[in-house]
C-alpha cells in the first residue's frame, strides 16, 4: 500500500515541484511528503534525483586511470551515460584531485582567434571554484603549460583535466592542442594537471589518436549498453520506492527493443509510469508496453530517437542495403558510411559486422523510410465491389487468403507494385507491408514491425482482437538462405508461443514453372510459405493497356505558318 503522501508528492512533482530547489524539498519532506526520483531522459544522472547505475567497474576502471596519471580516452555514442560516469568519477576523488571539466560543446566553427579567448573563459571559471587567483589569458595552446605550471608552485592539489564533447575542437587549433597534451604528459612532474580524460563520441578516437598525442598509447574505456541485468537493477530501484512491479515479459520486452541502450531505457520506463501505467496500485503490464512501442515508433518526438534518424536520412542508401539485404558489412571504421553511422550510435559491432543493433532504432527506421503515399491502395483490390472482409473467420482472420489476394494484386500490377526508383533493395518489402497495413486497418486490426535476429529479417505482426500473426519477408539469395528462414520462422514461432507462420520471399530468380507455394511442418510449427516473383518485362515492351497507360500520340506536322510564327517570336 502507498502512503497517501507519497501519492500527494507524486503529483506536486507533475505540477514542477521537481525542479525546486533542496530547501523546497527538505520543507515537502518535513511535512511527510516523500520525493519520487525520475527515470533520467536528459543530462547526466544525479543519484539524489534519479535511479541511477552506478556501474561501479568502469568507476573503478577510471579511478585506476586517474590514480596512476594516465592521459586515456571515455567513448561512446550519445546517451549511453558518459556524462554521468566522470561525474560519478568526481564523487570518488579525495581532496588531492580536483575536477577540472572543459567542455567543447558549440566551438566547431570557431576560429582560432575565438577559440583560446573562450577556453580562457571556461578555464577560468572552472579554477575560481577552487580559489585560484592565477590571471589567466591564453593565446595558443602552449601558453596552457606554462599557466599549469604557476598553478603548480601556488596550490598543493593536482588537477584531472575532463575534456568533454572533445569533437567539438575546431580543427584549426587540434593539432598544436595535442602536441601541447602530449609535451605535459611527457613533463608532469613541472604542472598541476596529474591525468587527462577525453570524452565523447567515438569519433574522438579518430581525433586523439594521432602521432603528435600522448593517447595513442593510452587505454580507453568504452561505455557498454546495460546489461538485461542492469536494466532489472534500474526497474527494481523505481519498484523499491514505488511498491509498483514490472511484469517479467514487459522487463524483458523493454530489454528486448532497446538491447540496453540506456537513454531508451530511461525513456521508455519513464513514459509507462508517467503516462500509461499510472495506477501505482497495479504493475506495469505488457498490454501497458505495446501502446508505449507504438508511441515511440511513430509520435515520440525524443531527441535521441529524432537524431538517429536525421543522421540515417544522409546515408539512406547504405542504410536501406543494410536494412533489407542479406549481405554481411564487415564493420570497419575506415568505411566513411560505417564510421559516420557508428559515431551516431546507428551501427555497432556485431561479432565483426556493422549492425544495427538496438531493435528500436531499426523499427523506427523501417518506418521513417517507409513512403507515406504510393498511390497504390487504389489497386489493392480488382474490383470495386470486393473488400477484404472475405478474409474473416469467426475466431479471427485467414492470413493464407490474405497472402493470395496480395500475390493476385503483384500479377495484376506487375513492376508498377514496386518503387524501385527511391525505395531500391526496400521496394519489395514496402509493397507487402503497404498492402497488409491497408488491409488489416480496413478490419480495424493493427500491424507492427519486428526485426528478430539475423540480416535481412523482417516480420510484420499482425494483431487482430486477441490473435496474433507473424510474416515473415525475405529477399531470396540462394536455396540454402531461404531453407533456412524457415528454420528461423519456427524458432520465433516457438518464442512467441504460436503454431503456424507465413514465410514471404521475393525472388528474382524464379519463373512461374517454378514452386511459389509450399506448406512445411517445422518443429511442430506449421510455415505457409509464398514466393513473390519480381522478375517483370522491361516497361516499355509491356502492352500499356495492361497496365491502363495511354500510349502519346505520334505529334502532328507543325504548319508552314506557325513554324514562321516560331521563327518571328525567337
Amino acid at each position: 500500500m502507498i502512503p497517501k503522501k507519497f501519492i500527494r508528492f507524486e503529483v506536486l512533482l507533475k505540477n514542477n515541484v521537481r525542479y525546486v530547489k533542496g530547501q523546497q524539498i527538505n520543507s515537502l519532506k518535513e511535512q511527510g511528503a516523500y520525493f519520487m526520483k525520475q527515470f533520467n531522459t536528459s543530462g547526466p544522472c544525479n543519484p539524489k534525483l534519479h535511479y541511477t547505475l552506478k556501474r561501479d567497474s568502469l568507476i573503478a576502471d577510471a579511478m585506476e586511470k586517474v590514480r596512476n596519471g594516465r592521459y586515456f580516452t571515455v567513448f561512446a555514442p550519445r546517451q549511453t551515460g558518459k556524462t554521468t560516469l566522470f561525474q560519478l568519477l568526481f564523487d570518488e576523488l579525495d581532496d588531492s584531485i580536483k575536477p577540472l571539466h572543459i567542455r567543447f560543446s558549440s566551438l566547431k566553427t570557431l576560429t582560432k582567434d575565438q577559440f583560446y579567448p573562450m577556453l580562457t573563459h571556461i578555464l577560468t571559471r572552472e579554477l575560481n571554484k577552487y580559489d585560484v587567483k592565477t590571471k589567466l589569458s591564453i593565446t595558443t595552446a602552449k601558453e596552457m603549460d606554462f599557466i599549469f605550471e604557476e598553478i603548480s608552485n601556488n596550490y598543493s592539489f593536482k588537477l584531472l583535466m575532463v575534456i568533454d564533447e572533445f569533437e567539438g575542437i575546431p580543427l584549426c587549433v587540434l593539432n598544436e592542442f595535442m602536441h601541447t597534451l602530449r609535451d605535459m604528459y611527457h613533463q608532469r612532474e613541472y604542472h598541476c594537471i596529474h591525468s587527462v580524460m577525453l570524452v565523447g563520441v567515438s569519433t574522438i578516437a579518430e581525433l586523439a589518436h594521432t602521432t603528435a598525442s600522448p593517447f595513442n598509447v593510452a587505454e580507453e574505456i568504452e561505455v557498454s549498453y546495460f546489461s538485461k541485468t542492469e536494466v532489472n537493477e534500474l526497474i527494481d530501484q523505481y519498484v523499491s520506492e514505488t511498491h509498483q512491479d514490472f511484469d517479467k515479459e514487459v522487463r524483458n520486452a523493454i530489454f528486448t527493443n532497446t538491447n540496453g541502450q540506456p537513454g531508451l531505457v530511461n525513456a521508455l520506463c519513464k513514459y509507462l509510469v508517467e503516462n500509461v501505467a499510472i495506477d501505482r496500485q497495479k504493475s506495469v503490464s505488457i498490454n501497458n508496453f505495446q501502446p508505449t512501442l507504438t508511441y515511440f515508433l511513430a509520435e515520440k518526438y525524443d531527441k535521441n530517437i529524432i537524431n538517429i534518424v536525421q543522421k540515417a536520412y544522409e546515408k539512406k542508401e547504405f542504410l536501406i542495403r543494410l536494412l533489407f539485404n542479406e549481405e554481411q558489412f564487415p564493420f570497419t571504421v575506415d568505411h566513411p558510411d560505417i564510421s559516420y553511422l557508428y559515431a551516431n550510435g546507428i551501427l555497432s559491432n556485431v561479432n565483426g559486422s556493422a549492425e544495427i543493433s538496438v531493435p528500436l532504432y531499426k523499427k523506427r527506421l523501417i518506418n521513417a523510410l517507409r513512403p507515406i503515399i504510393n498511390g497504390e491502395s487504389a489497386y489493392y483490390l480488382p474490383t470495386v465491389k470486393e473488400n477484404f472482409d472475405s478474409i474473416k473467420t469467426p475466431h479471427g482472420l485467414n492470413i493464407k487468403a490474405l497472402l493470395q489476394k496480395y500475390t493476385d494484386y503483384i500479377k495484376r500490377r506487375g513492376f508498377l507494385a514496386f518503387d524501385t526508383k527511391n525505395l531500391k533493395e526496400s521496394a519489395w518489402h514496402y509493397s507487402l507491408d503497404g498492402y497488409i497495413n491497408f488491409a488489416i486497418e480496413e478490419l480495424k486490426g493493427h500491424t507492427f514491425i519486428e526485426v528478430p535476429t539475423g540480416r535481412g529479417r523482417t516480420d510484420i505482426l499482425i494483431i487482430y482482437k486477441k490473435e496474433k500473426y507473424i510474416i515473415e519477408t525475405k529477399i531470396f539469395t540462394t536455396s540454402k538462405r531461404y531453407q533456412n528462414g524457415k528454420v528461423q520462422l519456427a524458432q520465433y514461432l516457438n518464442s512467441e508461443g504460436l503454431t503456424e507462420g507465413f514465410y514471404v520471399v521475393f525472388s528474382q530468380k524464379h519463373t512461374e514453372n517454378d514452386v511459389l507455394y509450399e506448406e512445411d511442418i517445422i518443429d511442430e510449427k506449421k510455415i505457409y510459405t509464398f514466393v513473390i516473383r519480381t522478375s517483370f518485362e522491361i516497361p516499355s515492351r509491356v502492352d500499356a493497356n495492361q497496365y491502363n497507360i495511354t500510349p502519346l500520340k505520334p505529334a502532328k506536322k507543325l504548319s508552314t505558318r506557325l513554324m514562321i510564327l516560331i521563327r518571328r517570336i525567337k
